[in-house]
């Protein structure tokens, strides 16, 4: 008699589980897919880049967006200086008085407003050298009156904060960023104890810092009542890896870890989100190889990057990996005054990319994506079952063939080997007041539910899926088996 099971999608890689124990629906190896918070594995989206590579020479040192623009950093050719650049839509011109004026470093980017109207809005940078202030109207200035060789950057409490790699933490007098006299205008200094290597400000008015061995918080709300308090003991982030995503999120020696709120004593607790795909980071010595990160709040992902093109994306609903054709050197959230999400990303060559924003491919590379699913045994562990058929569940504005091939056995190499089963179809429905007019097919299924043949019989099943193109993501949320059940196994 043919039975039928349902195999729903989701929660990433798990790579800490005994193959044979994974949950059916998770992967085994995934790369360029991501976790929806719906559910499913949905092929992630490009990058475009943004006008022709910067002007100068090196990497880009650093990206932001700011009162709906993109601005970006850039050695200068030939010189130990670097120069602020903004686009324009088509191009990218050097920022009024910052030619020349900018350390040849990585820049670190915070925005804030040290004045009680919307006029005092600025982005605050640093990059190893003075810190600067560019305000809305686009008008600059180096923070002379700062101390010069800091690299990160925040605003606490009203003032600005730098943070020295030795372990120094200075601040401006309150309400003025250009005030660092230490007698009179109310600036100071807190030693940590450690390097730091990130600051970032988080819920209940506490400014996270990121030390070598721990996470610091600086709790308090004037200079005089500030107290410094280790919240993550014997655990401290990498560098250019914090942020801030409900909780500061960030990459330590044992993968992706996190601060969660809690309610003993009004501290911090340790967490652990990336337990999963923790070996990816002890076998391969990944978290020494971070370069950049960023949060997405549209996707509710924290992602990080590495140095050989790869990267992360975690999600409350799993993580998987991604792979892209670009060395990613400096990364950046943010959004424009219409609350629209901007990724910003600049790589090894000088140029920069905005990330997402429907980018079907990367800047005209096709987006390889892969899955290798986890195995199932349908409740029945030692029973031999005869596969038909399964149905997988696609949901895709565009037309794209994915090829899915079936695995039985665990890969014993004894199994009768599967055919790869090409998936084509076209650009799925939607809904009334809710899709774009332009940008689903009429008389078509919300929903397509695919066929893929299998011929063989075994213990157990999996699937592997590929696929290659510049189109806009899929979804796969499940797969429907049809399958009769045989023998037990014999020895």
């Amino acid at each position: 008699m043919t039975r039928t099971a349902y195999i729903p999608f989701g929660g990433g890689i798990d790579l800490t589980t005994p193959v044979r124990q994974v949950e059916p629906g998770r992967c085994l190896f995934a790369v360029n897919y991501e976790c929806p918070v719906t559910g499913g594995y949905r092929r992630i989206e490009g990058y475009d880049q943004l006008g022709s590579a910067l002007p100068g020479e090196g990497p880009v040192l650093g990206v932001a967006t700011f009162a709906d623009s993109f601005y970006a950093v850039r050695k200068d050719t030939g010189a130990a200086t670097a120069t602020l650049y903004q686009f324009d839509g088509s191009s990218w011109s050097a920022v009024s008085g910052t030619a020349g004026a900018m350390n040849d470093a990585r820049h670190e980017f915070t925005e804030g407003n040290f004045l009680a109207t919307a006029s005092g809005r600025a982005l605050y940078g640093v990059g190893g050298g003075k810190p600067f202030e560019l305000k809305a109207d686009g008008s600059f200035r180096v923070l002379d009156q700062a101390p010069s060789g800091a690299k990160y950057i925040a605003i606490h409490q009203n003032h600005l904060m730098l943070g020295f790699e030795a372990g120094s933490l200075q601040h401006s007098g309150v309400g003025d960023p250009n005030e660092w006299d230490a007698a009179t205008g109310g600036a100071g200094e807190i030693g940590v104890s450690q390097e730091i290597r990130g600051l970032l400000a988080g819920r209940g008015g506490v400014l996270h810092i990121g030390c070598r061995d721990s996470v610091k918080g600086l709790f308090g709300t004037v200079p005089q009542e500030w107290e410094l308090r280790i919240t993550v003991p014997n655990s401290g982030p990498k560098a250019y890896s914090m942020q801030s995503f409900t909780e500061p999120y960030f990459v330590a020696e044992r993968g992706i870890t996190g601060l969660q709120a809690s309610n003993d004593f009004g501290d911090f607790t340790p967490v652990l989100p990336g337990a999963s795909i923790q070996p990816i980071f002890t076998n391969q010595d990944y978290a020494e190889r971070v370069v950049a990160s960023m949060v997405s709040k549209r996707r509710a992902q924290y992602r990080v990057f590495f140095n050989d093109k790869t990267g992360i994306y975690w999600s409350p609903s799993g993580a998987t990996t991604v792979e892209f054709p670009d060395q990613i050197t400096v990364a950046d959230w943010g959004e424009f005054d219409s609350g629209e999400e901007a990724l910003l990303i600049g790589d090894e060559a000088g140029k920069v990319y905005r990330m997402d924003n429907e980018a079907a491919s990367f800047n005209g590379e096709p987006i390889t994506a892969f899955l290798t699913l986890a195995y199932t045994d349908l409740n029945a562990p030692g029973t031999k079952k005869r596969y038909r058929r399964a149905f997988f569940d696609i949901d895709s504005g565009t037309e794209q063939t994915i090829s899915v091939r079936p695995d039985l056995d665990y890969g014993d190499i004894e199994s009768a080997k599967q055919l790869r089963f090409f998936l084509d179809y076209q650009n799925t429905g939607g809904l009334w007041n809710v899709d774009a007019w332009d940008q689903f097919s009429w008389s078509a299924p919300v929903l397509a539910n695919e066929p893929v043949d299998v011929a063989g019989s075994g213990e157990s099943i999996g699937f592997s899926v590929f696929s290659s193109g510049q189109t806009k993501p899929h979804v796969l949320y499940g797969y429907t088996l049809n399958y009769e059940p045989r023998r037990r196994l014999r020895g």
